[in-house]
């Protein structure tokens, strides 16, 4: 557990900021928690003279017995009024930590079920009433919980983030102020003027992180670490019961990030008003056939130039859908690889331009042989032969191994548009250097590859798609996390019932959509309907987030029987088994209408709000009784920007 530059065994100073006890660490052998050891929680700075901050815990049993009355009498307390007082190190036998915060990689947070109350020690160990903290490493170490047990203090991980967060700001975090005058106390080495500790924590400006659960500073390297089998034993019980049910198992198994995102669950709810069934009447659905290949040729003149407003052939992709034949042409204009007003010779020229620029970047690799036999790249390029290997493989074009396997950790034979495909997204790992290859990428290139028929452009087509739909695979969970909130605010302002439904059944964490967001539905239909969805989805006509307004229609039209559910592992198995038997038709024409009822709703409040606040302008109602109704209606009245943001049809809006 050690992680330390100073040597074990050799007492050494340390100046003490804060501290506090109740925290326990199981030794590595033990089973259950009747062998934890109980220590202290410690914020420390190893430099008498510069602010080097770490943090610790130390057992009691290693604490000095000089210093056991200083660690008792500031337990919880902020040690500046007693000059940040010093206290010796002893790592003992591996049992102590100490880490720089510089080296801390991520931390994560979890308070007991009720946070404000103590937890008495004589009910024995219950994981939901301990609250717990474990940290990961840059060099991605994952040391062991520190959980928090006590009959007489409350939970201390507020304290603890905002004064790490005190030396180690967030951008995201709420800016707390404080009062900078910190009362001053007696140091023997230097005045309290001079003293960099003591200026750097009045300087500071406290943060408050989230309250829940937060995996923080991640990086793409740690995209295969195994934190999520640290982190889901430290859950709790009800989560912990979502991951032992088998169909979660297997989405996790899948997808990297469903585990991921299963440890950054987050109770915060907004409550939203809904208002009453408009009295118009209801919307109706504009779908048609498919878009032929002589309506897409008549849109352009002699030069290759449209004739029609781009607005209105985006309209119409959207309610029709493409026919085979127009793919190859018409998914480049609509994943930006074509303007909209190119001619025939400046689409020619951008063809060309991006077949060398493909090539270039796959160089960087396919040419190096230095480069191929790097331990870092083996182990990259086998994660993409694995998943390649596994996508699609009962379509003709990806059936057959009827050529070697150059991956000499692959068993199994394989074929030349399988190779393709791992160039693909090797190459695209060169490419988008921050990201890089996430599993789950390869479900999203199938389709892609099949209809550009080309490596090049098949490429370029995925980058576009990719820079569109990243956020669904950075290892913050930022991107899938953000809409499953959004989702969640949609059922609630749609379906008040049904999201009721949902929260009785704990199921409102919307886990069983998780994977329709992070690939696009294309586990849960036809080959076909799968591109036919996602061409309608890419014109961003009426919104450039239709997709959640699809997952919605795919709820509504099962709505009563997800209503006659009343177990979480029931609504799961059901979710689940709709792969393979929604009717994408249907849900299409029902998705239209849910967007204009949605629409309808959103306009509907913006006018009762106007109305109510210009009510509030009049003489009549300044000082009345009514004032405080009509604010509090207005008030109600507000629409989540998530929700407003439903409207917009620029793929760059939040």
């Amino acid at each position: 557990m050690l992680h330390s530059s100073i040597p074990p065994n050799v007492p050494s100073p340390l100046r003490l900021i804060y501290t506090k006890s109740g925290f326990y660490a199981r030794p590595r052998d033990a089973l259950d928690h009747s062998r934890d050891i109980h220590g202290f929680f410690a914020v420390v700075s190893r430099h008498q003279t510069d602010v080097d901050i770490a943090i610790a815990w130390i057992p009691e049993y290693l604490v000095d017995d000089s210093d056991l009355e200083t660690f008792t009498s500031l337990d919880g307390i902020l040690a500046s009024e007693q000059g940040f007082p010093n206290v010796q190190w002893l790592a003992g036998q591996d049992e102590a930590m100490l880490i720089p915060i510089t080296d801390i990689h991520s931390l994560y947070v979890c308070p007991p079920f009720n946070p404000f109350h103590p937890c008495p020690q004589s009910t024995g160990f219950d994981q939901d009433n301990s609250g717990s903290i474990i940290i990961t490493t840059c060099q991605g170490d994952v040391l062991r919980p520190l959980w928090f047990r006590s009959a007489v203090s409350s939970w201390p991980g507020l304290d603890i983030i905002d004064i790490i967060s005190a030396f180690q700001p967030t951008t995201d975090a709420v800016d707390i102020t404080m009062d900078a005058s910190i009362p001053s106390g007696p140091s023997p080495d230097m005045t309290t003027a001079d003293d960099p500790l003591r200026r750097a924590v009045r300087e500071a400006r406290f943060n408050i992180l989230e309250r829940f659960s937060q995996l923080t500073r991640l990086s793409r390297d740690t995209a295969n670490h195994p934190i999520a089998k640290t982190i889901l034993p430290l859950l709790p019980a009800s989560i912990q019961g979502m991951v032992r049910n088998m169909i979660v198992q297997e989405t996790m198994n899948d997808y990297d990030r469903a585990t991921l995102y299963l440890a950054q669950l987050d109770a915060e709810r907004t409550l939203l008003f809904t208002l009453n069934a408009s009295i118009k009447p209801p919307p109706t659905h504009t779908r048609r056939e498919e878009l032929r290949p002589e309506e897409w040729v008549d849109f352009f003149d002699n030069e290759g130039k449209l004739r029609v407003n781009e607005s209105y052939i985006l309209g119409l992709i959207f309610r029709s859908g493409l026919h085979p034949d127009v793919r190859i042409e018409a998914w480049k204009f609509l994943l930006g690889i074509y303007p909209w007003d190119s001619t025939f010779d400046e689409r020619e020229a951008i063809r060309r331009s991006k077949m060398d620029e493909y090539y270039e970047i796959k160089a960087l690799w396919f040419n190096d042989t230095e480069e191929r036999n790097k331990p870092k790249f083996q182990d990259e390029k086998h994660r993409i032969d694995k998943d390649v290997h596994r996508t699609d493989r009962t379509l003709a074009v990806f059936e057959g191994d009827n050529l070697p396997n150059p991956d000499p950790q692959m068993v199994v034979g394989t074929n030349a548009n399988l190779e393709i495909m791992k160039d693909i997204l090797v190459t695209y790992n060169y490419y988008n250097t921050k990201l890089g290859y996430v599993q789950g990428m390869s479900d999203l290139l199938a389709p892609i590859f099949v209809a550009m028929g080309t490596e090049e452009m098949a490429f370029w087509c995925f980058v576009q798609f990719m820079n569109r739909v990243q956020s669904n695979f950075f290892i913050d969970q930022s991107g899938m996390y953000g809409q499953l909130q959004t989702l969640d605010a949609l059922i609630r302002f749609m379906d008040a019932q049904l999201y009721k439904h949902f929260e009785d059944t704990e199921t409102s964490n919307l886990f069983f959509c998780f994977r329709w967001l992070l690939v696009w539905f294309k586990r849960e239909f036809e080959w076909d309907d799968v591109i036919r969805l996602w061409e309608i989805l890419w014109t961003n006509h009426m919104s450039s987030q239709m997709i959640m307004f699809f997952a919605l229609a795919v709820l509504d039209q099962h709505r009563q029987a997800l209503l006659n559910l009343n177990q979480f592992d029931e609504v799961l198995k059901y979710i689940n088994e709709l792969s393979g038997t929604i009717d994408l038709n249907e849900t299409l024409q029902r998705t239209e209408v849910l967007f204009r009822l949605f629409e309808r709703r959103i306009r509907a409040m913006d006018k009762k709000r106007m109305q109510l606040e210009e009510t509030l302008q009049l003489r009549s109602v300044w000082n009345s009784e009514e004032r405080p109704r009509i604010e509090k209606d207005i008030e109600e009245l507000k629409v989540d920007g998530r929700l407003r943001a439903l409207l917009l049809t620029d793929i760059r809006a939040p």
